[in-house]
């Protein structure tokens, strides 16, 4: 037996407890068999990624925390690993990508010059964007908003949006996906 399947399935069973579901329970909505969940908890047999993708998902658990090497509670990103991306606009440093906290969450932090930054677009989610300094607007389904130091703006990436600096200015973004 491998090592990391134990701690896999040892994670499983943890999880599974924590929530107060059976085995038959979380076989049931994953779509396989009791003994199936008692051989992945028990290690006699490594889940693959989609099957324990459907397991966390169910158990409401991250699955980059469910193969993580060790529960450390603390995760430390260096800056020095966090990419940047660059437009003429726009730098924009990305905190967290998905994985990382969540499969479903990001976290970017951005500085800007004034003009256009971000063109219209639609995206799957909610986004939530503090404006650490400046001002913008916030254009939204034909809708402005002027937005500007201290203000926290949340919004549905469903709808076609763009933004604009009115000066130069940083904000910090976080994006929510399948929300």
């Amino acid at each position: 037996m491998n090592p990391t399947q134990i701690e896999v399935g040892t994670k499983v069973r943890e999880i599974r407890k924590k929530t107060g579901r059976s085995m038959k329970d979380l076989a049931g909505k994953v779509g396989v068999s009791v003994l199936t969940i008692q051989r992945i908890e028990t290690g006699k047999v490594s889940p693959s990624i989609a099957l324990l993708s459907e397991i966390a998902y169910h158990l409401n658990y991250p699955l980059a925390s469910m193969v993580a090497q060790d529960d450390r509670p603390v995760i430390l990103i260096e800056g020095s690993k966090q990419p940047v991306i660059q437009s003429r606009n726009m730098k924009l440093k990305i905190l967290a990508h998905r994985g990382v906290l969540d499969e479903d969450i990001s976290v970017q932090a951005g500085k800007v010059e004034k003009g256009e930054f971000v063109s219209k677009h639609k995206n799957e989610g909610v986004e939530l964007t503090y404006i650490i300094k400046g001002k913008h607007s916030f254009t939204y389904g034909g809708k402005r908003f002027e937005i500007k130091e201290g203000d926290l703006l949340c919004h549905s990436g469903k709808e076609l949006h763009s933004v604009a600096a009115l000066e130069a200015g940083e904000f910090l973004n976080i994006l929510l996906l399948n929300r």
